[in-house]
């Protein structure tokens, strides 16, 4: 059975995952990737303190070195991780996922998330029965990787001759030590929100969504800013918000991100549940298009040649880092919209594609849905049926709807584009019945 998730392990602290659990598993990465050093940072989560010393003394009992990174974001364990040449590297973060869930987050050398192969190797060292502690244990020692890191961001873009009023909300999490300050280094007017660092995730819940956003959003508008910054719990997110305190489509991050790289060969990976607004917007600049898994769209990167890998609020630029960084991500949108007015209709304009994302808790076996989802949308007039990851039906006015059990929660996800705000809402009802029908419930939903 699949140890991983959509992105590393993650469960309910002491209950779905344990300390036990988390020494096993990182016991076994350190046996089968070998010798050396080892990256740990982690969130301010209370248990992402107790797990890191766990993955330090997992690493150091299998005759490895630990190098502690502290307390900061994913993007800047990711960094950390290749910066140092270690085999791996850990953060220890549940993301967006709620307080009371735990989890560890696994990069390789160059700062990519494993590989399905990779992960592959680790879930069979685990069921080894070999010894895989050391008689000689390995070191644990600290090293600052936050000041490389925005060191090396602020040296990648000019400092704004136009300077932009940016509200950046970072979810209580440790995006606070980077973001506010990094925009601040490239000359924008920065108001900060939400950082002060909480496990409790007290201002809002770590899940970047409208649904989240509502007071976010009001205080952007309020303000006056030019435009609003949000991240997720660990800042490998970013969701945007207009001068007029709108939560914008995350596919507005992707475009904006196409945007300011101005590239017009190559391709683009873009997951199964992106909009067509991306898939456009890339083509219309003279791109190819990949869809690709979600959480795994980087491992076609270098397979594609691909400029730039993308998700909905997550993007993966391969001349920074093989990393998903909503740090990163922020630092080069507003860049751009400091320098090009033109976009800024992107942001302030109508949307033509009408986006919608729906988490049920309950559990579905796709290949049962498979068989039932005929009847269900036959009037749409099925014109591709993918199976990529999970299930994804395209219409023949090109508005779709998409299933898929989370790899991170014990939910079905349930996504739908249109056009029309009526077919939007019948492809959702329509979705929602059939799932509710075929499914388990499990968990009450947020």
């Amino acid at each position: 059975m699949p140890v991983f998730g959509t992105a590393g392990v993650r469960g309910v602290f002491n209950s779905t995952q344990t300390p036990e659990q988390v020494h096993q598993f990182v016991e076994a990465a350190a046996f089968v990737f070998g010798k050396g050093s080892y990256g740990v940072g982690w969130d301010g989560r209370k248990s992402s303190t107790v797990l890191s010393r766990v993955v330090a003394a997992s690493v150091a009992g299998c005759g490895s070195d630990a190098i502690q990174f502290g307390l900061v974001p994913t993007p800047v364990v990711a960094f950390g991780t290749r910066a140092h040449n270690c085999e791996l590297g850990f953060s220890v973060t549940a993301s967006h996922n709620p307080p009371e869930f735990s989890g560890v987050k696994v990069f390789n050398k160059r700062g990519m998330e494993l590989s399905r192969e990779e992960e592959g190797r680790i879930e069979r060292g685990m069921i080894v029965e070999s010894v895989k502690s050391s008689a000689t244990p390995g070191s644990i020692k600290s090293r600052d990787v936050l000041a490389p890191y925005t060191k090396a961001l602020v040296s990648r873009f000019s400092k704004a001759e136009e300077p932009l009023r940016i509200v950046v909300d970072c979810a209580t999490g440790p995006a606070a030590l980077v973001t506010p300050n990094l925009l601040t280094s490239l000359g924008h007017k920065v108001i900060p929100l939400n950082t002060q660092i909480s496990w409790r995730f007290s201002a809002r819940h770590p899940e970047p969504i409208a649904e989240t956003l509502g007071e976010t959003a009001a205080f952007v508008g309020g303000v006056q800013a030019d435009l609003g910054f949000a991240h997720d719990g660990d800042g490998d997110r970013l969701v945007l918000i207009n001068s007029v305190g709108r939560v914008l489509p995350d596919y507005v991050t992707s475009v904006l991100a196409l945007e300011a790289l101005g590239k017009s060969s190559g391709s683009v990976i873009i997951s199964e549940n992106s909009s067509f607004a991306v898939e456009e917007a890339a083509e219309a600049m003279g791109l190819r298009v990949v869809r690709g898994k979600i959480g795994k769209t980087f491992a076609e990167i270098d397979k594609e040649g691909a400029v730039l890998a993308t998700e909905p609020s997550k993007i993966v630029d391969p001349s920074w880092g093989m990393w998903e960084d909503g740090i990163y991500c922020a630092a080069l949108i507003a860049d751009a919209v400091a320098k090009r007015s033109d976009l800024r209709k992107i942001l302030n304009g109508e949307f033509e594609w009408l986006y919608k994302q729906l988490n049920l808790p309950v559990s579905l076996d796709i290949a049962k849905l498979g068989d039932q989802i005929d009847e269900y949308f036959s009037k749409y007039r099925i014109v591709e049926r993918r199976s990529v990851d999970g299930l994804r039906l395209v219409f023949k006015d090109k508005s779709w709807v998409m299933f898929r059990p989370s790899g991170t929660e014990p939910k079905t996800r349930i996504y739908c584009e249109a056009k029309d705000e009526l077919r939007l809402s019948e492809l959702v009802e329509t979705a929602k019945s059939l799932v509710e029908r075929l499914a388990r419930p499990t968990i009450n939903s947020r």
